[in-house]
């Protein structure tokens, strides 16, 4: 369900900001802080990839690194190349082709730091995921528990260094990050889970607080303090909360149906920039983007965003998956 979620936040953003930069004038004052708001998703996302990382890991029977790293490389690439592929060919048919050198494209090809962006704007994020996917499979070597120790500190030692000399390159920046203390947030969660020490009665308390958070941070201005915190701080409790209370309540039939979304939210984080880009193509050429109210223009195109990712995600990603990743690491019920 939270997979779902994050990812509608994120594209109502991107939408929203889209249009308002394109000239579509917001209703109010605070319309644009507010549906900026949907970045939260991307901290949502990495809380989450911790978990799941460390929730599947206990599948392994003698942890095997180079099929972890397959499964995931067969879980990231093969559906963002095409994607990326769509793009490229969506701005030529636009009159606008990428206009890229060779070390941004080798670097929107392998998802490095320094070119992840260059094609699929969010795909920056991609980037982050990789490097955790690495680092979470090399401790898990060591065993969970151990494993999960090193990574801590490997993570912690290195984002002391980033606030400290606060590097400019693309991989230091990356490898220095105090997003990484997401990642992290959701190993912690995860590693609860295992070891069945989640504390259940809690559940709804943690929703609220995460939820008491974010508008807290609104309220501050959360341009004003690292997101990491505003954003962090509060995804990571309501990832526990979220989880313990679908462990000690079950998913109800709302959750079950909304939660089936979340299957194709990593396609509806791909495309949604490419059909934004679309729309705002059409109505160009048919009127005027300034005359369209860019709260409407963001659940409109999140409505058609939804749909269009989830039949991609039936009839290309899934299908894909089964031929190239076949022992895809379970993920656990929603």
């Amino acid at each position: 369900m939270l997979r779902a979620i994050a990812a509608a936040l994120v594209v109502l953003f991107h939408a929203h900001q889209a249009f308002a930069i394109r000239g579509a004038r917001p209703a109010f004052e605070l319309e644009t802080y507010l549906f900026a708001f949907g970045a939260v998703g991307v901290h949502i996302f990495f809380v989450i990839s911790g978990f799941i990382m460390v929730v599947t890991a206990r599948f392994e029977s003698g942890f095997d690194l180079a099929a972890f790293l397959k499964r995931r490389f067969f879980r990231v690439y093969p559906i963002y190349w095409i994607c990326a592929a769509a793009y490229v060919v969506a701005h030529l048919g636009f009159g606008s082709p990428y206009m890229l050198d060779a070390s941004q494209v080798f670097g929107a090809i392998l998802l490095l730091p320094y070119g992840a962006a260059a094609v699929i704007g969010p795909a920056w994020t991609l980037s982050y995921e990789m490097y955790f996917y690495i680092c979470f499979g090399v401790a898990m070597v060591f065993g969970l528990n151990r494993g999960l120790s090193l990574l801590s500190l490997l993570f912690i030692i290195m984002m002391a260094v980033g606030l400290i000399l606060q590097p400019s390159d693309p991989f230091l920046h990356l490898a220095t990050s105090s997003l990484l203390i997401e990642f992290l947030a959701g190993a912690a969660i995860g590693w609860l889970a295992v070891h069945g020490r989640l504390p259940l009665r809690f559940g709804l308390t943690s929703v609220t607080l995460s939820l008491g958070l974010f508008a807290a941070g609104l309220l501050y201005g959360y341009d004003n303090i690292p997101t990491a915190v505003t954003w962090g701080v509060p995804s990571a409790f309501l990832v526990f909360g979220v989880v313990c209370l679908e462990l000690q309540r079950g998913s109800g039939a709302l959750v079950r149906r909304i939660g089936f979304l979340g299957d194709s939210s990593y396609v509806l984080y791909l495309i949604h920039i490419l059909i934004i880009a679309a729309a705002l193509r059409a109505i160009e050429a048919w009127s005027d983007v300034a005359v369209v109210a860019p709260i409407a223009a963001a659940f409109v195109l999140l409505i058609i965003s939804v749909p269009t990712a989830e039949l991609m995600h039936r009839a290309l990603e899934r299908p894909l998956l089964k031929v190239l990743n076949p022992r895809r690491q379970l993920v656990p019920k929603r």
